[in-house]
C-alpha cells in the first residue's frame, strides 16, 4: 500500500504544479488585456489634443502669411516713393551742382557771362540745355530715320517701318497703332510680341526734340510697353545717345565714367566705399583726396574737385550738362 502511496504523490504534486503555473500565465494574460484595453481611451484623447494643436498652428501659419504679404505690399509702395524721392533729390542736386559750376567759373572768368546763366538756372528762365551752350546736346546724334532709338524697335523692326512707308519721327509720330500692328503681323509671326502703342508718341516726342521727356518716358516702358518703373533703369535712347557722346556706360557702377577717374582710380574709391555715382556724389572731395593719398604717390596728379560735381550729373541723367562740363576740363579739372 506505501508504494503505491509513493507512486501516485509525484503525479499528484506535478499536476498540481501546472495547474497553478497555467492559472498565473492566464491571470497575467487578463492584465496585460486589461491594460491594453483601458489604454486606448488614452490615444484617441492624445490624438485629438495633436489634431486641434495642429489646427492652431495651421491657423495660425495663415494669418502670419497675410501679415507678410500685407507688410510686403507696404514694403513695395514704400520702396516706390522712396525711388520718386530718390529720383527729385537728384534733380536737386543737379542743379544745385550746377550752379556751383557756373559760380566756380564765375570766379576765374570775368563773371558777367557764367553768373547771368546761373542767375538764369536759379530764377528757373533758363534749362541746363540752355546754360550749355544753346540747344541740347542730343541735337543731331540721331538721324530722322533711325527708329531704333524707340523703345521696343530693333534692327529688324526698323526694316519694317521703311519698308511700310514710315521714312521719320514724324512719319511714325501721324502713324496709327492698330496700322503699325498690321504691318508687323505682315512681316511675320517673329514680331508678334511686339507692341506698337507707344511708338507714336515717342517718335512725336524724338520729332520735337523733346529728348528729356522722351527719356523720362521710356524709364517707365518695358520693350514700349507702358509699365510702372523706378526711374532707376536707363532709357534705351539714354544709352544710345550716352555711348554716342563718348561716355563708357550708363550703369551707376562706373565710375569711370567721371573725367579724371580711371580704371585703377575707380578701384581705389570702390575699396574706399565709394562703389556708384550717387555716393561719389555725397562725398567729399577731402574724403575722395584723402583715399588717393593713402593710394601713394602715384595718384598725387589727380585732382577730384570736380569728380562729386560730375557724378551728381551722372546719377541725375543729365548728360547734356555732364558732356558739357567734361568738354571744359582738363583730367577732371
Amino acid at each position: 500500500m506505501s508504494n503505491i502511496f509513493l507512486q501516485v504523490e509525484p503525479t499528484l504534486w506535478g499536476a498540481c504544479f501546472w495547474y497553478w503555473l497555467w492559472t498565473g500565465l492566464a491571470f497575467l494574460l487578463g492584465c496585460l488585456i486589461c491594460r491594453l484595453l483601458s489604454g486606448g481611451g488614452d490615444k484617441h484623447d492624445d490624438y485629438e489634443e495633436v489634431k486641434a494643436d495642429r489646427d492652431r498652428y495651421h491657423a495660425a501659419a495663415t494669418k502670419w502669411e497675410t501679415d507678410y504679404q500685407s507688410i510686403k505690399y507696404q514694403l513695395e509702395e514704400s520702396q516706390k516713393a522712396e525711388a520718386d524721392l530718390r529720383a527729385a533729390l537728384q534733380r536737386c542736386e543737379s542743379d544745385k551742382h550746377m550752379l556751383q559750376v557756373q559760380v566756380d567759373q564765375a570766379s576765374t572768368d570775368d563773371g558777367s557771362t557764367a553768373l547771368g546763366v546761373a542767375g538764369g538756372l536759379a530764377a528757373g528762365s533758363l534749362t541746363s540745355d540752355e546754360s550749355a551752350g544753346g540747344g541740347s546736346v542730343y541735337a543731331g546724334l540721331f538721324n530722322n530715320d533711325n527708329f531704333q532709338i524707340i523703345e521696343g524697335v530693333g534692327p529688324k523692326v526698323n526694316q519694317v517701318l521703311i519698308d511700310a512707308g514710315y521714312k521719320t519721327w514724324d512719319d511714325l509720330a501721324k502713324a496709327d497703332a492698330d496700322d503699325l500692328r498690321k504691318h508687323l503681323d505682315a512681316a511675320g509671326k517673329r514680331f508678334a510680341l511686339c507692341d506698337p502703342t507707344s511708338w507714336p508718341h515717342q517718335a512725336s516726342l524724338a520729332a520735337a526734340g523733346d529728348w528729356d521727356e522722351l527719356i523720362r518716358y521710356q524709364r517707365f516702358t518695358d520693350a514700349g510697353r507702358e509699365t510702372t518703373g523706378d526711374f532707376e533703369t536707363p532709357s534705351k535712347f539714354e544709352k544710345l545717345a550716352t555711348k554716342k557722346l563718348g561716355f563708357s556706360s550708363v550703369k551707376p557702377e562706373d565710375l569711370k565714367v567721371i573725367e579724371g577717374v580711371g580704371p585703377k582710380i575707380e578701384g581705389l574709391l570702390k575699396e574706399g566705399g565709394i562703389n556708384n555715382w550717387s555716393e561719389l556724389a555725397n562725398t567729399s572731395v577731402e574724403r575722395i583726396q584723402e583715399i588717393l593719398d593713402a593710394a601713394g604717390p602715384r595718384y598725387k596728379l589727380a585732382n577730384p574737385r570736380t569728380w562729386p560735381q560730375q557724378a551728381a550729373l551722372a546719377a541725375a541723367g543729365n548728360w547734356s550738362a555732364l558732356k558739357a562740363l567734361q568738354d571744359d576740363l582738363q583730367g577732371g579739372v
